[in-house]
């Protein structure tokens, strides 16, 4: 299995991260669409492969974080189909097998003792757009060797529109699953049948601890079962220790190390 890292806030840029990386002995780093240094018009695809070359570190993609191409509003929905359009073209330059994604859960109205999901309400609008946006990655990923994997987020279990969409989604040659340890433990493992249902889509691994409802804590530190979620991932996936500062990332290396997975 690979392991990696993610973009953090301490290191200044890729070269910065490729460097802790290196330090660390990962064998990739995972670049967060969100960070300004970091969107696909600031980045070099030739730089990128040429660190790969010197330091044999490689990259996953996360999309951005506000990414929803789902919206009602055409223009805006517009805009984020060319938001991941420009991503999906950046990692076939650079060579990366992998691009995560959220799936939002769109905007609610707060009634009273209850909230109302606009996706669910307007369901057949919302699985209009989730197909055209299928489509639209199909096409530009064509034969590559690239998933986008949709990840379970901690801010909400997947919702009642969500679910219905996602067979569409795992029926696609190009979408696949991230699995979130953190999110999962913090949601009360709601969203591990969802998961299990569609483990064989699983390609990415979001490792992290939690404890409470608090996650991305070092490896070892929380109540996450870490050494169990190896077994649901193929040996030649990737997995992304995804803590958020350098002494995290260093403690939950020498957990892994001190357990002999890598």
């Amino acid at each position: 299995m690979k392991f990696g890292m993610p973009t953090l806030v301490e290191c200044k840029d890729i070269f910065e991260c490729c460097d802790v990386a290196e330090k660390y002995g990962l064998d990739f780093v995972e670049i967060n669409m969100s960070f300004p240094q970091y969107q696909p018009q600031s980045l070099d695809c030739e730089l990128l492969l040429n660190i790969t070359k010197e330091k044999g570190i490689t990259y996953t993609i996360h999309a951005d974080e506000m990414l929803n191409p789902f919206d009602f509003n055409d223009s805006v929905s517009e805009c984020y189909f060319g938001v991941m359009r420009d991503t999906i073209r950046f990692a076939k330059g650079a060579k990366i097998p992998v691009i995560n994604m959220h799936l939002l859960k769109g905007v609610y109205v707060t009634l009273p003792g209850k909230v109302i999901l606009l996706n669910d309400v307007y369901s057949e609008k919302y699985r209009e757009k989730v197909g055209q946006f299928i489509k639209m990655c199909e096409n530009e990923i064509g034969d590559a060797p690239l998933k986008i994997a949709i990840e379970n987020v901690d801010s909400n279990p997947f919702t009642e529109s969500q679910l219905s969409v996602l067979p569409l989604f795992m029926q696609s040659p190009v979408f696949a699953l991230t699995l979130d340890t953190g999110h999962e433990h913090c949601l009360d493992y709601k969203d591990t049948p969802v998961i299990e249902m569609y483990k064989e889509k699983l390609v990415h691994l979001h490792l992290h601890d939690a404890k409470g409802k608090s996650a991305h804590l070092p490896l070892g530190t929380g109540d996450v079962d870490v050494m169990g979620k190896f077994s649901l991932l193929p040996k030649d996936k990737t997995c992304l220790i995804e803590v958020k500062t350098i002494a995290g990332l260093a403690e939950s290396v020498e957990y892994l190390k001190g357990v002999k997975v890598i």
